[in-house]
């Protein structure tokens, strides 16, 4: 049966971020990435056993454009498989807010990532000092990449869960796979933990 989790977080937080979803799942493994965005970056490697990949917000963008073997499936918290708006697809996020974040970051890197915290309204602190130039990385790829030709690929492998109040729930329907739309912003995981921990935990018992 399917009990270990590979889980990557999104821009701007730490492998911290999956800390309340996980402590309702106490009887599944889990490798935990950190982008290093506020210290060293981990990268686990993949369980050996069968597993299911999670992402949060960018995170979803990363493991769609990764190699999983052995993977049954994805569960992506306020993901989406293409962030900026193309135009194909006109519900991205204008890729002119992007180049405004990366010039600003290098100037003041903590405003960036406490504006950008501001809306998706959460008040807590950094976990360390920024990495400026990770974190341009990973706003580059967020104004770069598209995934929808592989979230395809997933098919109905593919599992996400958005907030009905998440400032960049538009680029979500993005998916072709159906999800589900709760009530709340766009960290579920955080604001919602026991509810993201029953949506894996379904996912685990699919899979299994």
């Amino acid at each position: 049966m399917t009990r270990a989790l590979y889980l990557v977080h999104g821009w701007g937080f730490d492998a911290s971020f999956w800390a309340p979803l996980l402590s309702h799942l106490p009887d599944v493994s889990a490798q935990v990435v950190d982008c290093g965005y506020f210290g060293a970056e981990h990268r686990p490697a993949l369980p050996e056993t069968p597993y299911l990949a999670i992402g949060h917000s960018a995170g979803s963008l990363t493991l769609l454009g990764q190699d999983l073997p052995g993977c049954e499936g994805l569960v992506f918290f306020n993901g989406f498989p293409r962030f900026t708006a193309a135009p194909d697809f006109p519900n991205g996020t204008p890729e002119r807010v992007l180049v405004r974040m990366r010039a600003r970051l290098k100037r003041d890197p903590a405003a960036v990532l406490h504006d950008f915290r501001a809306l998706c309204e959460t008040e807590a602190p950094l976990p360390g000092e920024p990495d400026t130039e990770t974190l341009d990385r990973g706003l580059e790829a967020l104004q770069q990449q598209d995934h929808r030709a592989q979230a395809a690929d997933w098919g109905n492998r593919l599992h996400w869960m958005t907030g009905m109040d998440d400032p960049f729930g538009a680029a979500q329907t993005g998916f072709a796979s159906p999800g589900e739309r709760v009530a709340g912003g766009h960290l579920l995981p955080l604001t919602h933990p026991e509810l993201c921990a029953d949506f894996v935990r379904r996912r685990l018992d699919d899979a299994g």
